[in-house]
């Protein structure tokens, strides 16, 4: 009899064991599924952001930008002026807020409301975290055409966060709702930040690390939009089937 006890014992030792090996696996799988990309991107963003401010405090980044600014400045031409003169003002901070209520406002009209009051997080995080950012660094502009300079800050480029920020969220959030291919929104998340952000390297109004700082910290700006607009669909999903509530809340959490 004791044997026979001690044997079952194992087995539910052994089953235990099983079940909870399966729930890492399914947890992992999970966890791949929906926040692989959010955290590679993000540590991209901030590795990034991170070793150019380096440069840029240390005074490290001087050759670079010198040899990005000479070129630019040896390839100007009269319509190149016009063409990222056009850019930079569309790309501009006040492009990116009119942009973004746009969307806003399609997203409102498709009945998606809250979706379209979370794409407007992105501007509004984005100018605030350039305009924290110029005030700790505090980097000196570079001449611009026509020998105007810029009053406000250097580092980071505030086209260039917006733009990324703006951009890639909007992107992503589109695509998500089933209004745009994931290749043309793929497209419209880089390549209209590289045109802002190139278009103020011609102009001569930010450095190459600040259009970099830029794209960075914009691109923070988006993974964070990005990450609330994913927990969001995925609750809406939870409140669509009440019935499967409380099993879905518990494979969300860490098991046992």
């Amino acid at each position: 009899m004791s044997a026979v006890s001690g044997r079952r014992a194992r087995d539910q030792v052994a089953d235990a064991r099983s079940a909870r090996s399966q729930r890492w696996r399914a947890w992992l799988a999970r966890f791949i599924r929906d926040w692989a990309a959010v955290v590679v991107l993000a540590a991209v963003g901030l590795l990034g952001f991170a070793k150019v401010g380096e440069d840029v405090f240390a005074h490290e980044s001087t050759s670079f930008d010198g040899a990005v600014q000479g070129w630019m400045l040896a390839h100007q031409s009269p319509l190149a002026d016009r063409i990222f003169a056009w850019i930079t003002t569309l790309g501009g901070i006040t492009g990116m807020c009119v942009l973004a209520l746009a969307v806003a406002g399609f997203l409102w009209y498709r009945r998606r409301g809250s979706v379209a009051a979370g794409v407007l997080i992105a501007p509004v995080f984005s100018i605030v975290a350039f305009n924290v950012i110029k005030d700790l660094y505090a980097r000196p502009r570079p001449l611009g055409l026509g020998g105007r300079v810029d009053s406000s800050y250097s580092f980071p480029s505030g086209h260039a966060t917006a733009s990324a920020a703006v951009c890639c969220t909007l992107a992503y959030v589109l695509w998500r709702e089933g209004y745009v291919r994931g290749r043309l929104a793929l497209v419209f998340a880089i390549g209209v930040p590289l045109l802002v952000g190139g278009s103020r390297l011609y102009l001569n109004v930010h450095w190459a690390t600040d259009v970099l700082g830029g794209w960075c910290a914009g691109l923070l700006v988006a993974v964070l939009c990005a990450a609330l607009y994913d927990r969001y669909r995925r609750r809406q999903a939870v409140d669509r089937a009440p019935s499967t509530r409380s099993t879905s809340n518990l494979d969300q959490t860490l098991p046992p």
